[in-house]
Formats: C-alpha cells, structure tokens, sequence
C-alpha cells in the first residue's frame, strides 16, 4: 500500500451501546470523547434500540435492530442486519481512515462493515472465557472476518489468552480498559441516606448467576451476626432480583438494601458511599472495569480469584481476592476490612494511585499509538 496521508477519521462499530448501559459501552464512549479532544472525527456504528436517545446521539450512526440473547448466564446484544445496502452506502460516504470493531465476531453489523470496509481494520476482543462454542463451531466462518483485521487488541492478558485458543498467527496487542477518575473520585459526596456510621459494603452490576451475588449475600449473612453494623448496598437489576429476595426474606437478612438502576449522574455517589466495595464476579470477567472505578473512588475491593479479576487486583496492596464461590473466604476477606479502617486506608489509597494510571486519557493515547504504529506499517489505506 502506497503511504497517505495521516489519518483523521476514525469509526468505532460496538454491538454494544447507550442507551444500554455496560463495560464497552463505557470503553467506546470515552474512547469517542478523547479522540475528539484530539482532533480527530469519529462516529460510533451500532444498532437501534426500542429507545434511541443517547447523551451523544449526534455521534451516531444507527443500523439494523439490537436483539437480547443470553449465553453463559449473561446478557449480550447481536444487531440484525436486513440488509446491508446502508451500511455500505455509509461508509461509501463517511470514508473512514480507521474502523475500530468491538467484539468483531458478534453477528451481524460487525460482519456487514469488515466485509466492505475498505479502510484499516482494528478490533478489541473484550472477553474472558474458558471454552467458547461459537468461536469453536465457526471458526471457519469468523477466520475470513479475523483475516480481514490489519490490528488486534485484548483489554486484558487473560481477554489474549481466551483468543489465542481459537484463532493464531498473528500478534494481539495488551491494551487495558480505562476509568473515568474526574467522575470516581474521591472528592465525591456520600448519600446522606447512608451516612450514620455503620459500614457500608456496595456491590454495582447486574443481577444475573455471572455476577455472584447470591455469594456475596451469604458472606453477608455471616458477617451480621458478628458485626451487626454492617450493611449491603446492591445496585443494579437483572433476572434473578425476585429469587435474591426470597432467600433474604426466608434467611431473615437485615440491612440489604436493593437500589435498583441508578444514574450515571448518581452512580459516583454510591462508591463515595462505600466503606468496601466487592464484587463476586464467578467468570467472565476480562478486565473489570468494575474495580477501578472503585479504586478511583479510594475504595478498597474485594473479589473473587477470576482471570480477570487478577488482571487488575495486587492481592493484599490494592484489594483482597477470595477462592471462587467460596462464601466463608468471601465473609473473611470482608471481614478483615469490616474490623480494620487502617487496612481499609491502606488498600484504598494504593487503589487510588494504580487508578491514576488508567485514565481514559491515557489508555486513549495508547489505542491512537497503536493506529500510527498499523498505518505507517501498512501505508495507509486508499
């Protein structure tokens, strides 16, 4: 490829995106935002929603149907495509420089832009599993698409190795996800509501098996009994909401307080809240975007042992890490925290400073570093 000049603008294809509210969501919109303080164009291209209204919809190029499905306890989006007439259309006019895929195998739109896209290819791979039988099954369906591709990322070391089973022979760049350390922050203020002196451990996520809070909630039931001015903050919503309340009800559980879907505005105020924040992830968790958000905040954290989770957790200096699904482990590690607020101090402030080191800034000069290295190399795309 002969060389051109520098590149300027960039789309970032997600089948994940507001008004739907998840971990790559937030990637790609502060991706988006500190491109743009760069100087650069970028549109975000994702699927329609029953409600479209976005903070940034002016930034939006919308196509096909966004449809739910569930796979290994958790929730994911696919984005119908009827016809890609207008996907090419689109990016026949846009001519984008970079086109940079999130999860580049979830069917369709991503499939519809690598296919006729004429401009450099860059996908992040943001998951973390054991076995995947879709990348198994189709592997010679989706090995086209990973051709295709001129760059490849991975959030996490453990989000590489969970590609490399599948697909080989060609280099797969480490770059993190980031956090948002001006909206977590220590600076924020508590609710009032939960401010009265007791303990407050705060779990955020949806409620679906991946997430682990029936573990959390079972170390909690413990650790009332020895230290009654605890409480449990839960926020999010998911499937198995109504079956976590029975078992409190029928175990006679005092002080878990279930706040639903919160703000984005609100959500800040909540880790300001927390004395502890944990989260019980069982698998699945690529990089935990979760628990820097926590760090940033100053909050110790406490999780279980997952490949994800050690990506981002030094075991005893930023936070403690239980033996998965192990509740009594999970009440210890809790317990430690619960009795001690100089090893509370301790582990937040060392949370605090690795945060610092994954600002959306940064991780966003890394990404454009990355682009450069692949557009030298190549020469451009014509």
């Amino acid at each position: 490829m002969a060389k051109s000049r520098a590149f300027k603008k960039i789309a970032i294809v997600t089948p994940y995106y507001y008004p739907l509210y998840g971990g790559v969501q937030e990637y790609v919109f502060h991706l988006k935002q500190e491109y743009k303080k760069l100087g650069y164009t970028v549109r975000v291209i994702t699927g329609r929603t029953k409600k479209e209204a976005s903070r940034d919809e002016n930034d939006i190029l919308r196509f096909g149907r966004s449809v739910p499905f569930t796979v290994n306890g958790s929730t994911g989006q696919v984005i119908m495509i009827k016809n890609a007439a207008h996907v090419i259309a689109a990016l026949k006019r846009e001519k984008f420089d970079i086109i940079h895929l999130q999860e580049p195998f979830v069917p369709f739109l991503s499939h519809a832009v690598i296919n006729n896209s004429t401009s450099l290819n860059v996908a992040t791979f943001h998951a973390n599993f054991d076995a995947n039988p879709w990348y198994r099954l189709g592997s010679s369906f989706l090995r086209p698409i990973w051709k295709k591709l001129h760059g490849r990322i991975a959030v996490s070391p453990s989000a590489r190795k969970s590609i490399e089973k599948y697909f080989s022979g060609h280099d797969i760049e480490v770059i993190s996800n980031g956090v948002d350390t001006e909206r977590f922050s220590p600076k924020n203020a508590p609710l009032e509501k939960f401010s009265d002196g007791k303990i407050n451990i705060l779990f955020t996520g949806r409620i679906e098996k991946r997430k682990g809070l029936i573990y959390l909630i079972r170390a909690y039931r413990e650790l009332k009994k020895k230290y009654p001015a605890i409480r449990l903050i839960v926020v999010g919503k998911g499937p198995l909401l109504t079956n976590l309340r029975k078992y409190i009800i029928k175990h006679r559980i005092r002080g878990i307080h279930f706040e639903g879907f919160v703000s984005t505005e609100i959500l800040p105020r909540y880790f300001a809240t927390a004395d502890i924040f944990c989260s019980p992830a069982l698998f699945g968790e690529s990089f935990g975007i979760v628990l820097l958000e926590a760090m940033a905040a100053g909050k110790p954290v406490v999780a279980f042992n997952i490949s994800g989770y050690r990506d981002v957790v030094d075991n005893g200096k930023n936070g403690l890490l239980a033996e998965t699904k192990n509740h009594g482990d999970l009440a210890d590690k809790l317990g430690s925290l619960v009795k001690s607020s100089a090893l509370r101090k301790k582990l937040g402030n060392n949370g605090l400073a690795k945060a610092k080191k994954f600002t959306w800034k940064i991780i966003a000069q890394k990404n454009i570093s990355y682009y450069k290295k692949l557009w030298n190399t190549k020469g451009g795309i014509k």
